[in-house]
């Protein structure tokens, strides 16, 4: 269900049966930003094909980096990637 690839699951499952998610407060979070720098440089001169294929190979070590250290992967968006830790749910 594609819910519970964009939000945690205590989220998702309230979302899906329709209940109210209320904003919660946490103490200490931290969020970390990926953004590769000169991304539009590097794509000027590289294949889509080669630019696709460093994009999937660095994100799913990212991904693999945050499954292992329990940190919420929020979005990838083209050369970009958040993720959110201590975030208890």
């Amino acid at each position: 269900d594609m819910l519970y690839k964009v939000f945690p699951k205590a989220v998702a499952d309230k979302l899906k049966a329709g209940q109210k998610v209320e904003p919660e407060t946490h103490n200490n979070v931290t969020i970390f930003f990926s953004d590769i720098v000169r991304f539009t440089d590097i794509s000027r001169v590289l294949s889509a094909v080669k630019v696709c294929g460093m994009l999937d190979r660095l994100y799913l070590a990212f991904d693999a980096l945050a499954t292992k250290h329990d940190v919420f992967k929020v979005e990838t968006i083209g050369d970009a990637w958040m993720g959110v830790t201590n975030c208890e749910y």
